[in-house]
Parts: structure tokens; sequence; C-alpha cells
């Protein structure tokens, strides 16, 4: 398994919350469908804790059967289908400026 995390920027003008239901309804109607092999869809809005101003304003988690999977994934995104689904996406996120990173190592030290 392949785990991914993206660091996402609300679209100006869209407040949190507008911004947070905006990603969940995209989440169901368009992720959940064009890409059924990600196992875990999970999105968190962040803050730093004092509430002081954050560069961004969630985090998505999602787990990939492998490298391959997400690699089709992008390349997805060159199709008429993939840039459908990017246009919803940039109704309410600055996707330019929300990177994702692949996890490269992990640790459970409880």
């Amino acid at each position: 398994m392949l785990k991914t995390l993206s660091l996402v920027k609300r679209k100006a003008g869209l407040s949190r919350a507008e911004f947070f239901a905006a990603w969940q309804r995209h989440t169901r109607e368009w992720d959940l469908k064009d890409h059924p092999e990600i196992s875990l869809n999970l999105l968190r809005m962040v803050e730093l804790p004092g509430g002081d101003a954050f560069e961004y304003d969630g985090m998505a988690e999602n787990h990939w059967p492998d490298r391959a999977s997400l690699d089709r994934a992008v390349a997805w995104y060159e199709t008429d289908a993939g840039k459908e689904h990017m246009a919803d996406l940039l109704t309410f996120m600055d996707a330019e400026n929300s990177p994702t990173l692949i996890v490269s190592d992990e640790a459970d030290i409880s």
C-alpha cells in the first residue's frame, strides 16, 4: 500500500466551513467514482494551536494499492474526464498551491 498526504488550501473568498463542505461533496461525488482504487479518503481541517494563521486549511490522506495506481491516476488528469474532475476541484480549492506528498517511511511508536 502507498499513502499520500495532500496539504490543501481553499480558494480565496470561501469560508473554512464552505470549503470543507465543498471538499466533502467533491470527494463523495467525484473521487469515489473516478478513483475507486483508493481504499481511504480521509479529509481533515487543520489549524495551529492557539488559532494562529496557517498556510493550509486541510490535509487529505489517501491510501493507494501501489505506486503504479497513483501514477495512472496522475496521468488520468490529462484526459477529458480528468480535466472535468479538476474543473470541479478548482471551484473550491487552490490546487496549484496544494502539494501532495508521498509517504516514504512510517513508524508507529506507541
